[in-house]
């Protein structure tokens, strides 16, 4: 399964969510664009939707401090 986000967040906190989510899939930034003043990462995410789904939950959660 793959899933492509747009995120402000730099690539090497998105590594960093992956290990602490212990989610096992691939990161793959597809390059970068600005919108509205902002830099976003194009961000490719394989792998099963089991491991998907728990990356995603910890992106939330760190984004959501928690």
């Amino acid at each position: 399964m793959r899933w492509e986000i747009l995120t402000p967040i730099p690539p090497a906190e998105l590594e960093e969510i992956m290990e602490k989510s212990g989610a096992e899939v691939k990161l793959t930034v597809l390059g970068k664009i600005e919108r509205h003043g902002i830099p976003l990462s194009r961000v490719l995410i394989e792998g099963n939707e089991r491991e998907i789904e728990r990356f995603m939950r910890g992106l939330r959660l760190a984004r959501a401090g928690g």
